[in-house]
């Protein structure tokens, strides 16, 4: 009867494990203009870095489109932070080749949006969260929505 009662617990463990979704460890997800971005599945197509304890960068590139924002804060904490300037102390970015500057789209002072932090795990070197924002291209008189963004990554220390 033991035995019969084990391997029903055992059972009932494994159905009910593939009965879960699977969520990755790590990962970056948003939608551009409300189509779904992935980052590409390379080594460095997620990156983190906190640097000094004062500095976040965290980008995420799918071929040549990348994704990134930055933020400066004395420490970097859980907390919102408002996605407001551009290419200074809080902000986020949308280039969609490689060098050249006038396919660059940032946020600026009416053009924002905003980075929450949800997680800080400083022992194992972790951060989540969600971000969203409205980014600008002067060259071009256009904008580009960064909406319903989600992480969760491994960082470098710097």
């Amino acid at each position: 009867m033991r035995h019969l009662i084990l391997i029903f617990a055992a059972s009932f463990c494994i159905a009910a494990a593939c009965n879960k979704e699977h969520l990755p460890e790590y990962y970056f997800e948003c939608k551009l203009d409300g189509k779904e971005y992935v980052p590409d599945n390379c080594a460095n197509c997620r990156r983190s870095i906190i640097l000094g304890d004062t500095v976040l960068l965290i980008n995420a590139n799918r071929g040549f489109e990348v994704i990134g924002f930055g933020i400066v804060d004395q420490p970097i904490e859980k907390t919102t932070y408002l996605l407001n300037h551009e290419r200074t102390k809080h902000s986020a970015d949308y280039d969609n080749t490689i060098g050249n500057p006038s396919d660059i789209f940032r946020t600026d002072s009416i053009r924002i949006g905003q980075l929450t932090i949800t997680s800080l795990d400083k022992v194992n070197k972790i951060i989540a969260g969600s971000f969203s924002f409205v980014a600008y291209n002067v060259e071009q008189n256009k904008t580009v929505n960064v909406t319903e963004g989600k992480f969760r990554l491994q960082y470098k220390i710097n």
